[in-house]
């Protein structure tokens, strides 16, 4: 089961960890969550070269295939892009432009 919603405001830290609003759960490939992380990290000002490389801690997403994380992110902007539309809020625009920026990243590493 994939969360794919990793929004600061959806994990909640305190004694435990707990990882809330499951809205957009789903199933799919077990690097798929790591994956979503770098979007956000990218939004938070890392530059996408260094948020790839938190992930890789996670064997799932070490194993991916290099091609299959470039489809994703490609897929991840335009996704981006047709929820920030032509008035997007501030999160939707950074968050477009951060899955924009990750995606050009990826071409430029084929």
């Amino acid at each position: 089961m994939l969360h794919t919603d990793w929004n600061p405001a959806n994990v909640l830290i305190g004694e435990r960890t707990w990882l809330v609003d499951w809205g957009w759960a789903t199933r799919g490939a077990p690097w798929l969550d790591a994956a979503y992380w770098i979007t956000w990290l990218v939004a938070a000002g890392h530059q996408p070269d260094a948020a790839e490389t938190l992930p890789l801690e996670f064997p799932a997403f070490a194993a991916a295939p290099a091609a299959a994380v470039t489809v994703f992110a490609r897929a991840n902007a335009r996704m981006w892009a047709q929820l920030a539309g032509t008035s997007p809020d501030e999160w939707t625009s950074y968050l477009r432009q951060a899955s924009e920026t990750w995606a050009r990243h990826r071409r430029n590493e084929e």
